[in-house]
């Protein structure tokens, strides 16, 4: 696509070069992980009869990072969208609209800069949760195989919410429009997931409304990677259809990114 890696890099550019952003972004799952994963501590709660309701992890941070892991793909791609209204706010996307650049490539910009951002917060996450005290515990039969996994999960979720947001804005000129949509739908995708709690301390109605939730795809994903590392041909058969559903899921949204960018995106 026309213009890609430049328009991509412009946005890579205005993120490392504003760390303020970084920083908030991180502060949010971060107080997920000290505060309330180190709250909840499952072992003082029947030890391994309980553990066993939460997949067999040792502790809650454990268990819940895959959802933290995902939280932040999810509400980094959700506002990806919105750096989208505010170039057309300032006038910047009225310059690329008349530059031989293709229109689906601004869009397609926001989402890579975005999954390259999560990224890098993940790396960090991940280091914080195995520093702090009674902290992530990590399969030992963890392999560089099972990390490249988890981390293609991650990028998959946040370029599906990316994606999603992205056509939101494309047509939208107010920056609080998006933004009250964003902090509508949240806490629903967050909470009606696996993300957090496993699916027999749920209600039978939310828990069947998370079976088919992106956010539990992905959170059950990383999890079974973290706590089991060598997987058995059950989890093995769990773990694929999750990442074919995400992939599948992946794949749809780069062709309606794509044409609805190509034919909708406007001054």
């Amino acid at each position: 696509m026309g213009g890609l890696l430049p328009l991509t890099a412009r946005e890579i550019k205005k993120w490392y070069r504003n760390p303020v952003y970084l920083i908030v972004g991180l502060l949010q799952p971060v107080f997920w992980i000290i505060l309330f994963g180190s709250a909840f501590d499952i072992s003082k709660f029947g030890g391994p009869f309980v553990s066993s309701f939460f997949n067999g992890a040792p502790d809650y941070i454990t268990y819940m990072i895959g959802g933290i892991l995902t939280i932040t793909g999810l509400f980094t791609g959700m506002f990806s969208g919105i750096n989208i209204i505010w170039d057309r706010r300032l006038g910047i996307l009225q310059r690329f609209l008349v530059s031989p650049i293709k229109r689906s490539s601004i869009v397609f910009s926001r989402i890579l800069a975005s999954v390259v951002r999560i990224i890098v917060q993940v790396i960090i996450l991940i280091a914080i949760a195995l520093v702090i005290p009674n902290g992530l515990r990590i399969s030992n039969s963890f392999t560089v195989i099972d990390a490249l996994i988890m981390v293609s999960t991650v990028l998959m979720i946040s370029f599906i919410f990316s994606s999603i947001f992205s056509i939101i804005a494309i047509r939208m000129t107010r920056m609080e429009t998006i933004m009250g949509i964003t902090n509508m739908v949240n806490l629903p995708l967050m909470f009606a997931s696996y993300a957090l709690f496993p699916p027999d301390l749920m209600v039978s109605w939310l828990s069947t409304i998370a079976k088919y939730n992106p956010v539990s795809w992905s959170a059950e994903s990383i999890r079974l990677l973290i706590i089991y590392g060598s997987l058995n041909s059950s989890q093995m058969a769990q773990l694929g259809t999750y990442l074919l559903y995400l992939f599948a899921l992946t794949v749809a949204m780069i062709v309606l990114v794509y044409f609805v960018a190509e034919g909708g995106i406007k001054e």
